[in-house]
């Protein structure tokens, strides 16, 4: 198990809007721009509780490793089930470089990193299509967290697009694959102006050896005009076998745009 997995399954290693080849050669050139051609600051507050339970274990109690240099106790259900349990609850920022903007397709490439404890990861280079569908390498998933990869989502040249405005309309975005469901839910609750706030959920599903189960539930206010989100709150939930072992994070998280090259902030 990586002390650092990812608290639902990323959205990428399937191109959508850019493909992954795109993303190799702009790597190269990007590192030599003098500067991105525009940068974001997210403030962020994570709280996860990740509780494991595996049957069969005896023993009365024994340490595991659950994150970077962190260890927990587990002991016994009382039902011939071990429990692992432990929560973190963080303050951090999340900084996203823009690094090139593709006019053919409507796609950015950015570089995203997260600076929180136990949450800090290296700078991961990603491709967003016009609708949010997310391609990276494959070595880089273990260091893209779940508020990262919802932050870069949201930053898809077409994310809002001609949706409505209108308190009370909604949409769903659809990007299931291959028998793997990946569906959200958009719903107007109030507008100001250039900025709308959203109801928000998301159902995660795929089968198999690898499967799991998530769910995703908050709110986002999102600045129509700069095509940037504002303000996030979600409370997400996800499960998966790993072996004989079930593995269930619950998280709590607030993402809060405080700086933007593009542009002064309003309230």
């Amino acid at each position: 198990m990586s002390p650092n997995p990812p608290l639902m399954a990323p959205r990428a290693l399937v191109p959508l809007g850019i493909s992954l080849a795109l993303l190799l050669p702009l790597a190269a050139g990007a590192r030599d721009a003098p500067r991105p051609l525009r940068t974001l600051t997210f403030d962020c507050t994570v709280s996860v509780a990740d509780v494991r339970e595996t049957p069969g274990d005896t023993q009365a109690s024994h340490w595991i490793r659950l994150a970077r240099g962190t260890t927990a106790a587990t002991s016994p259900t009382g039902t011939g089930v071990s429990e692992d349990a432990r929560q973190i609850d963080v303050k951090g920022s999340i900084t996203v470089a823009v690094l090139s903007a593709t006019e053919d397709d409507a796609g950015l490439i950015v570089e995203v990193v997260e600076n929180a404890a136990e949450r800090s990861r290296a700078k991961v280079e990603v491709a967003i299509g016009p609708d949010g569908g997310l391609s990276y390498r494959a070595a880089d998933g273990v260091n893209l967290t779940e508020e990262e990869i919802a932050v870069v989502r949201w930053l898809a040249r077409g994310f809002y697009g001609d949706h409505p405005r209108e308190p009370g309309t909604a949409w769903t975005v659809d990007q299931s694959v291959n028998g793997r469901v990946d569906v959200e839910h958009y719903k107007v609750l109030s507008r100001d102006r250039d900025r709308v706030t959203l109801d928000y959920a998301l159902v995660e599903k795929e089968a198999g050896v690898t499967g799991y189960d998530a769910t995703r539930e908050g709110s986002l206010v999102y600045d129509t005009a700069l095509i940037v989100p504002v303000k996030a709150t979600f409370q997400s939930s996800s499960r998966r076998l790993v072996g004989p072992t079930m593995s269930t994070v619950r998280s709590r998280v607030t993402l809060t745009l405080t700086a933007d090259s593009f542009g002064h902030l309003r309230p």
